[in-house]
């Protein structure tokens, strides 16, 4: 899981690079879509490092911080605050998506103690 979690959030970049005139066609839709995209990866996250959702957070901020400058290089400007809120706020929902999906899958195993 962690190997598909680490290799989506490159695909991300990989993919805010590839497509240098795709942002400025879509407009602010792409925002939507990135925040999507930023929730997958939230979720995908959470699930990969369930002990650790303070590591899982770290990883979104990194992520986003990682997307806004791929962003710069893509097209020249770093974009809006509201970019930046847009993204942290996907890859928030994923990481609370994660952490339900990570209760629901593998719930703790209580042990019954029998005198």
């Amino acid at each position: 899981m962690k190997i598909i979690a680490w290799s989506y959030i490159a695909a991300l970049v990989a993919v805010t690079l590839a497509h240098l005139n795709l942002q400025a066609e879509l407009g602010n839709p792409f925002n939507m879509y990135r925040a999507g995209a930023l929730c997958v990866a939230g979720m995908l996250a959470r699930l990969a490092y369930p002990q650790s959702p303070s590591f899982t957070c770290l990883l979104m901020i990194g992520s986003v911080s990682v997307l806004g400058f791929s962003h710069f290089v893509a097209n020249g400007s770093y974009g809006s605050p509201m970019d930046i809120i847009v993204d942290m706020s996907g890859g928030l929902w994923g990481i609370a998506i994660g952490a339900v999906l990570s209760k629901l899958i593998s719930p703790s195993s209580k042990r019954t103690v029998l005198y």
